[in-house]
């Protein structure tokens, strides 16, 4: 029975922390400045899935489900943690430039 448990909430996990935030860089056209406005968003995508497991024994699988699971788990608080700060830096800039732009023809 805890088997079953650790293995439902292993999978859980699994299932959860499959998506990694990755920015996306997005333009639009500002009538009023006569500039293209850039902006940076951030996206939520889903992984692939991962790898089959390639077990010989019940040790060796249960070791790579355990470092599949902890991988996820890392990956996307990592991944949101590295892209926002590019999306906060990245869309600092953008914004100074279109302001001095903005100022430049008005």
């Amino acid at each position: 029975m805890r088997l079953l448990k650790t293995l439902f909430l292993c999978s859980s996990f699994l299932v959860l922390c499959s998506c990694v935030v990755k920015p996306m860089f997005t333009e639009a056209y500002d009538k009023k400045c006569h500039v293209i406005k850039k902006k940076i968003e951030l996206s939520v995508e889903q992984l692939q899935g991962f790898e089959q497991l390639n077990c010989s024994g019940s040790h060796d699988c249960e070791a790579q489900f355990l470092g599949s699971i902890v991988g996820a788990a890392i990956l996307f608080p990592l991944s949101a943690v590295i892209s926002g700060s590019i999306a906060v830096v990245g869309n600092t800039i953008y914004w100074v430039i279109d302001q001095n732009k903005c100022n430049e023809v008005t």
